[in-house]
C-alpha cells in the first residue's frame, strides 16, 4: 500500500505554523519526496503564517507527490485572492511572504474555494547545498502578509 497524500488541519494560532512546518518534513519522509525539505518548509510557513494571520478558522494544508513534484496547499476560510506586495526595505512590518513563495517554489498559486481559498506551490526535485538555494533561504525574514 502507497500513500499518495497527507494532511493535517490547525487551529489559526501563531503555534501552528510551527507545528506545520515540521509537518511537512514529516509528510516527506513518508511520501518520498525528492524536493528540498528546507525550501519546503519555509515557502510552507509562509502560507500558513497568512492564513492564520487572516484568522478565519481552520486551516488545512495537504501535501502529495506527483512523480518527482512536491505540491503543498493551504486552504483557509477567508475571503479575498492573495496579492504579492514589495515593501520598501526599511518597512518592518512583513508583506514579504508571497515575495518568498515566488522566489522559492517553481510554481504556485491560488484556487477559489468557497468558502475561502487554496493557494498551492510546487517544488521540483532540488538540494539546499546549491549557493543560489541558501542565498534564497537567507533573504526570508520568516513571516508573510496576505493582503485582501
Amino acid at each position: 500500500m502507497s500513500v499518495e497524500q497527507l494532511g493535517i488541519t490547525v487551529k489559526p494560532e501563531t503555534d501552528s505554523v510551527s507545528a506545520v512546518r515540521h509537518f511537512v518534513g514529516f509528510a516527506q519522509r513518508i511520501l518520498g519526496s525528492g524536493a528540498d525539505p528546507e525550501i519546503a518548509a519555509v515557502v510552507t510557513s509562509e502560507l500558513v503564517a497568512n492564513a492564520v494571520d487572516l484568522g478565519a478558522g481552520e486551516v488545512t494544508v495537504t501535501i502529495r507527490c506527483n512523480g518527482p513534484v512536491l505540491r503543498v496547499e493551504v486552504h483557509d476560510h477567508g475571503y479575498g485572492m492573495p496579492e504579492v506586495q514589495h515593501p520598501a526595505a526599511e518597512d518592518l512590518g512583513g508583506g514579504r511572504g508571497l515575495m518568498i513563495v515566488t522566489e522559492l517554489a517553481d510554481s504556485w498559486g491560488v484556487q477559489q474555494f468557497l468558502p475561502g481559498k487554496i493557494v498551492w506551490f510546487e517544488l521540483g526535485p532540488g538540494d539546499v547545498s546549491d549557493d543560489t538555494t541558501r542565498t534564497k533561504l537567507s533573504t526570508g525574514d520568516g513571516r508573510g502578509s496576505m493582503r485582501g
